[in-house]
């Protein structure tokens, strides 16, 4: 079994965790991939002053953002996003619709983030249902509409 490398996150990072949090992971993705994109560093014992300043500015940031999360769900949640596109013959979307086209159509309601929406792939005209994370404890609902054009 490989040895695991300790790393501290300076981002939130997929499934991994969030800015401050210790964790393990194999050496390769840590020196190839975590670390060169500024990701994570490698934990020491004197890096705990660092952590508990990273995590008490997360913790800060997300309590103002909180108010923020709450009005754009209100103004998200259960609304109509409808986007156009190709069509063929056969029903089918020339390609599918991608979640920044969704996250740009959202815009005008409240600025959301790409990478925090999820939705099946759309491949054919009609209505999805999709959600959007707008805060680690808040998400909205709402669906996309796509209407087929030749």
């Amino acid at each position: 079994m490989a040895k695991l490398s300790k790393v501290i996150l300076t981002t939130t990072v997929g499934d991994l965790g969030h800015s401050g949090d210790v964790i393990e992971v194999k050496p390769g993705y840590a020196r190839n991939y975590l670390i060169p994109k500024g990701l994570a560093f490698t934990w020491t014992k004197g890096a705990a002053s660092q952590i508990e300043s990273m995590r008490r500015a997360r913790r800060a940031k997300l309590m103002a953002t909180r108010e923020d999360a709450v009005a754009a769900k209100g103004a998200i949640e259960g609304t109509v996003v409808e986007l156009k596109a190709k069509v063929s013959e056969s029903g089918k979307l020339f390609g599918s619709i991608s979640v920044e086209a969704i996250a740009q159509a959202l815009s005008s309601k409240a600025p959301v983030e790409a990478r925090s929406i999820k939705v099946d792939p759309i491949k054919t005209p009609g209505e999805f249902p999709a959600t959007v994370a707008l805060h680690p404890e808040i998400s909205a609902a709402f669906t996309v509409k796509v209407t087929g054009e030749k």
